[in-house]
């Protein structure tokens, strides 16, 4: 998926969109409703009968995507992604779907399309309008369907069917993977989009009301409260563009231990990472000429890359790639290739060692050469 336009595309299917720009939209959401059943569920997305479906509409996208960017009529948001990054990136699942590694590319697939929602939802408050809900498309089960509507960032209606998960469990959904997710869910929702504390309390404390919840995830509950209740005073910072130093100042003092080396799960240190991003995307979109722009890429691939694993599809990948791509030139490019690089191992890694395809391979030499390009183009007298 072209990143620039899938994300400046599937945001725009909930506006007017341009009239010579609107077949091709047309045309990728109805690969997303084929896509729609397999994308929800990994079993499907694993069994080879529903590979020549998958395999098809996988490579119509990226075909589709290609088109899309050569039109440059969408005008991006501060957020936008490079498309030339997201293009790589809808390539990548593709390739990784072929060869095999199937779990992995769902999970690009996700991340891609939820990245490609968020031109405009990833900011706080924001939950995109457009549903992907027509009855036809309907997923039978409700957990499901409010999955799929949270991968494409309609919040607004996801957030209800997983409160019936949580609350219902466990006559209406028996499955205590179904309720973990959505209470994760939740957590981002109102921590990340919303930024309303006290409503978050509240709503978890209704949870709790249910007494057949899963100890550890009552456990959790609470833990998420306390936490919770820690921050409920404090204020999202805000900056202006003559506060750039301070808000750098702000990341990195929120992510010194991560940029350290030293990571650690709890629910504090989850939602300072739902804080921080939060404040870095409003930033961004405001103030998308900012000279900080590689830096917030890197820093949000750290906020994304250690948020509770069942949270959200995150593609901290995406960040690193953009940031090389489109900032070979910054300081901070050779650790975003460094970071891309290690994320990418991790994946292709299992228990018969590293295996990572050709394509990706070529990809990462040659982000090391525009980087290497750029090293020796400023070294020059």
């Amino acid at each position: 998926m072209s990143v620039r336009f899938l994300i400046a595309l599937l945001s725009a299917l909930s506006i007017q969109a341009q009239a010579d720009v609107k077949p091709y939209m047309d045309q990728m959401l109805q690969e997303i409703y084929t896509l729609k059943p397999f994308i929800v569920s990994e079993v499907d997305y694993r069994d080879p009968k529903n590979a020549p479906v998958i395999q098809k509409s996988l490579q119509n996208m990226v075909v589709l995507s290609e088109k899309i960017s050569h039109e440059g009529k969408i005008k991006n948001s501060g957020f936008a992604i490079s498309g030339r990054a997201m293009n790589q990136q809808l390539k990548e699942a593709e390739v990784v779907y072929r060869v095999g590694n199937k779990d992995y590319s769902l999970w690009m697939l996700r991340s891609t399309l939820s990245v490609c929602m968020s031109c405009h939802t990833q900011l706080p408050s924001t939950s995109t309008k457009f549903d992907f809900a027509s009855k036809d498309h309907f997923l039978k089960k409700p957990f499901d369907e409010a999955e799929f509507l949270f991968i494409v960032r309609n919040f607004d209606k996801a957030l209800p069917l997983y409160n019936e998960v949580l609350t219902g469990f466990p006559k209406k959904d028996p499955s205590v993977e179904h309720v973990e997710q959505a209470l994760s869910r939740k957590v981002y929702y109102y921590v990340r989009v919303q930024r309303d504390i006290p409503g978050f309390i509240q709503s978890l404390q209704k949870d709790l009301t249910n007494k057949e919840l899963p100890t550890f995830l009552q456990a959790r509950i609470q833990g998420l409260i306390k936490a919770a209740n820690k921050i409920k005073s404090q204020p999202y910072p805000d900056f202006n563009e003559k506060q750039s130093q301070d808000l750098r100042s702000f990341a990195q003092s929120n992510l010194k231990k991560e940029l350290a080396g030293d990571f650690e799960m709890s629910a504090e240190r989850e939602l300072t990472y739902l804080k921080v991003s939060s404040v870095l995307y409003k930033y961004l979109d405001q103030h998308p000429q900012t000279s900080l722009k590689p830096d917030i890429l890197y820093w949000l691939s750290f906020c994304e890359r250690r948020y509770e694993e069942k949270a959200l599809y995150s593609m901290p990948e995406l960040y690193l790639k953009q940031c090389v791509l489109e900032h070979p030139e910054s300081q901070v490019a050779p650790s975003c290739l460094k970071e891309y690089q290690d994320l990418i191992q991790m994946a292709y890694t299992g228990s018969s060692g590293t295996h990572i395809p050709e394509d990706v391979q070529r990809e990462i030499e040659s982000m090391k050469e525009l980087i290497k390009k750029m090293t020796a183009k400023k070294s020059r007298p």
